[in-house]
């Protein structure tokens, strides 16, 4: 299944996030880098660039990716069976199999219904307004890619600006004029806010694959222990909160 049409809101958002990416990764480098190389071509200046545009350009792809790919819906016939080895999950309270009163159909394991999409998405972790759609089990790992591109590619221009206001400081005939500096400080306040709140982003979710949760799931644990601390219910074991294969073949030979 395609996803669903972009609606106004969601183009804007989306047009918001490909901009900025476009300002920070080439206004550094037509305004900042360009002039400060004479504005030549060399060896030094390729050797800088293309590791940098080769960043972008997967972090363009993998953004494309996150945006227009379908994150995953449960089929249309699927129902709960016991001789499945997929199985199934059972509310608590009703001990019945989850149904969503929404789509009027059974929900997988890990399947939640997202009311910005108002479609079930298979192991949900969450709506992300930045893409315009779900992350699910079929973009999670474009979405990880492109978490990842983000906190490589502004590292990389952070070292870059940093290294051309290095040698402004250090050498007067380096100084920039007044263009190149709003444009320092311009790429420096676009920078450093995305690499501050994506990177702690980041962290997170590399904190949910190794531990094998999503976003939705945390939320759900959290109010649990609400809960549990009031003494409203029992405690309760998450069954899916485990190392992941990969974390455990790490920490085995490491």
């Amino acid at each position: 299944m395609a996803r669903p049409p972009q609606q106004l809101a969601g183009r804007t958002w989306v047009s918001g996030v490909t901009l900025l990416i476009a300002f920070i990764a080439y206004s550094s480098q037509i305004f900042i880098i360009w002039p400060w190389y004479g504005h030549e071509v060399t060896v030094e200046l390729l050797v800088l660039l293309v590791p940098f545009n080769t960043l972008v350009a997967f972090l363009y792809w993998n953004y494309f990716l996150c945006v227009y790919s379908d994150p995953g819906t449960p089929p249309d016939n699927w129902e709960p069976s016991i001789s499945s080895e997929e199985g199934f999950e059972l509310k608590q309270l009703t001990g019945q199999p989850r149904y969503c009163r929404h789509c009027k159909r059974f929900k997988p394991p890990r399947a939640h219904h997202c009311k910005k999409c108002k479609r079930c998405i298979l192991r949900m972790d969450h709506h992300c307004p930045w893409t315009d759609n779900c992350i699910g089990l079929m973009n999670y790992t474009h979405f990880l890619r492109f978490l990842w591109a983000v906190d490589i590619a502004c590292s990389y221009h952070i070292c870059m600006v940093t290294r051309r206001v290095y040698y402004a400081i250090i050498f007067a005939y380096y100084e920039p004029s007044g263009f190149e500096l709003a444009f320092i400080v311009a790429n420096y306040a676009a920078c450093l806010p995305v690499i501050v709140a994506v990177g702690g982003f980041s962290l997170y979710h590399f904190y949910c694959l190794f531990t094998n949760t999503t976003t939705v799931e945390g939320w759900e644990k959290d109010s649990v222990t609400r809960l549990v601390r009031r003494g409203r219910i029992s405690e309760f074991k998450f069954p899916y909160v485990r190392l992941t294969p990969f974390c455990q073949r790490f920490l085995t030979t490491t």
